[in-house]
């Protein structure tokens, strides 16, 4: 407010001058430009060479340009924005990173997790390279464990009678082996890779769409809303596994169709969401005395109501992704996924489908818990993952949430 006789009274503000202005070249235009021309120009010389390895073997695919689009996304809108955020905050006492993670254990330690997987799964495959094939070292055991199917060559001690050897674990293989002679280490760097293509795609493009409609519809309201509410209980109605499973009929088993099929029918549950907060939102008083300083539906959208809607927004969000992961290694489980990718899913599977050598069978005769470190050890870290987006959600929520004073 402002006044030239010293009576106050409100300030005429040009809303469209403000949102021009915002409009123009920012921090996270620029990042999402350099990112997307770079991936252009990687896409263009492996267009026009006969291939193109980013780093060591790793040659480009699909999938992998998807996944390059999405981190230039996320770095664009997530990185930027969180790292001018914490210097404009960094002298204040409370908001140190010791402080928030004196105050919020739990969701720093998932937090640490998260960020470890994303390095991991981004990383790890390029400095482990790929695997060869082992057989005579199938089922070796992990270090400080012994395993009643041992292999064809062991690496270790081995103690028992003739026919009841047994096979120590050795330090070459740390975490033990699968049926191919493949170490677990690498299996889980791989299904970390999965994992971390998985999370990032959907937080890059699936979440923004479902954020993007749900806030879209409630704002609006009228023919938009009915139109777009309409579209999404249509979405809700197609079978997402039935849609993947005819693609995969027709395509063949791939991680993108699978990204594609899901992320195109499994964002309507977050957008009702939205939808139902922003309607809450819009006729709280904040929005109304910008309304009727003529502020835009967009600038209101930005400003006001999608903010106070990320005690709704954040949770289902985090929640999504862990649900993508799930789904990916249950679909991986089922056998259902490209054969040179090893999800933790499908590793899991292979400790109950596995072939024990020198055996005619396609299930093992022996049970799963004498190769238990194949399926336990993916098992851990699916289920570690899953319950760290979990807790990082809510903590998010929590530091997030305008209404919570924090």
């Amino acid at each position: 407010m402002s006044s030239a006789d010293g009576d106050p009274r409100f300030e005429n503000v040009d809303w469209e001058t403000l949102d021009r202005s915002r409009a123009t070249a920012t921090a996270e235009r620029a990042t999402l430009l350099g990112g997307v021309l770079l991936v252009a120009l990687l896409w263009t010389y492996q267009r026009r060479s006969a291939g193109l390895y980013l780093a060591s073997d790793w040659r480009l695919t699909a999938i992998d340009w998807a996944f390059l689009l999405a981190v230039a996304v996320i770095v664009a809108y997530g990185v930027v924005p969180l790292a001018r955020r914490y210097r404009r905050r960094r002298n204040r006492r409370d908001r140190s990173v010791l402080a928030l993670v004196r105050r919020y254990p739990v969701p720093a330690l998932a937090a640490a997790f998260v960020a470890v997987l994303l390095v991991v799964g981004t990383v790890g495959p390029l400095v482990t390279g790929s695997a060869p094939l082992r057989f005579q070292h199938a089922f070796h055991p992990p270090v400080g464990f012994t395993s009643a199917v041992p292999p064809q060559e062991c690496l270790g001690t081995e103690t028992g009678e003739p026919f009841e050897r047994l096979c120590h674990g050795s330090w070459e293989y740390p975490l033990g082996t699968n049926e191919r002679g493949h170490p677990l280490g690498f299996l889980l760097v791989e299904g970390a890779r999965v994992a971390t293509y998985v999370v990032v795609i959907a937080a890059a493009f699936i979440v923004p769409l479902a954020a993007a409609v749900g806030v879209i519809a409630g704002i609006r309201g009228g023919t938009v809303d009915t139109l777009l509410s309409s579209y999404v209980d249509v979405q809700l109605c197609i079978p997402a596994i039935l849609l993947y499973f005819i693609g995969y009929a027709y395509y063949g088993p791939s991680l993108l169709l699978l990204l594609v099929t899901f992320g195109l029918l499994s964002w309507g549950g977050i957008a009702r969401l939205v939808r139902s907060e922003v309607i809450q939102r819009r006729g709280d008083g904040y929005v109304l005395v910008a309304r009727s300083l003529g502020a835009s539906d967009a600038y209101i959208a930005r400003r006001h109501v999608l903010p106070n809607s990320t005690n709704t927004l954040v949770p289902a969000a985090f929640q999504l992704l862990a649900l993508f992961v799930l789904i990916e290694a249950g679909v991986a489980f089922l056998g259902f996924h490209e054969i040179g990718t090893y999800s933790w899913g499908s590793t899991i599977s292979e400790s109950i489908n596995a072939a024990v050598a020198g055996q005619l069978q396609s299930r093992a005769d022996e049970p799963a818990y004498l190769i238990w470190w194949v399926s336990t050890l993916p098992a851990v870290a699916l289920t570690a993952t899953l319950v760290a987006f979990k807790a990082l959600g809510d903590g998010v929520r929590d530091a997030l949430d305008p209404r919570g004073g924090r």
